[in-house]
């Protein structure tokens, strides 16, 4: 807990939060987003699912790790939570990788 009250990381942390929403929710305009949701520095994104339930998902965690981005998936729904020492332009890049993967895509 020392780190935390010496790098005042939930401060940081709260600094940051409308910023990083505000840069997940821009994705709402990509036609294979179904749902977007969060609250802090945490985030989720749903996408259209197809026939089999996961399975885009599936492949998208695999496009987005080879467009340099490491998410989360829970089928078809996208976990975002950067670490407490991220920056905007950290948040910046994942939002660049996740509309880049999800915009080729096809749905």
């Amino acid at each position: 807990m020392e780190i935390y009250k010496k790098e005042k990381l939930f401060e940081k942390a709260k600094k940051l939060s409308p910023y990083f929403l505000d840069k997940i929710w821009s994705l709402k305009d990509l036609k294979i987003v179904s749902d977007i949701r969060g609250y802090g520095l945490l985030a989720a994104i749903d996408v259209k699912p197809e026939k089999t339930p996961g399975a885009r998902g599936n492949r998208l965690v695999k496009q987005m790790f080879w467009n340099g981005l490491h998410i989360k998936w829970t089928g078809d729904s996208a976990i975002i939570a950067p670490p407490l020492i991220a920056e905007k332009s950290h948040i910046d890049e994942i939002v660049d990788k996740f509309r880049t993967t999800l915009a080729a895509e096809k749905i």
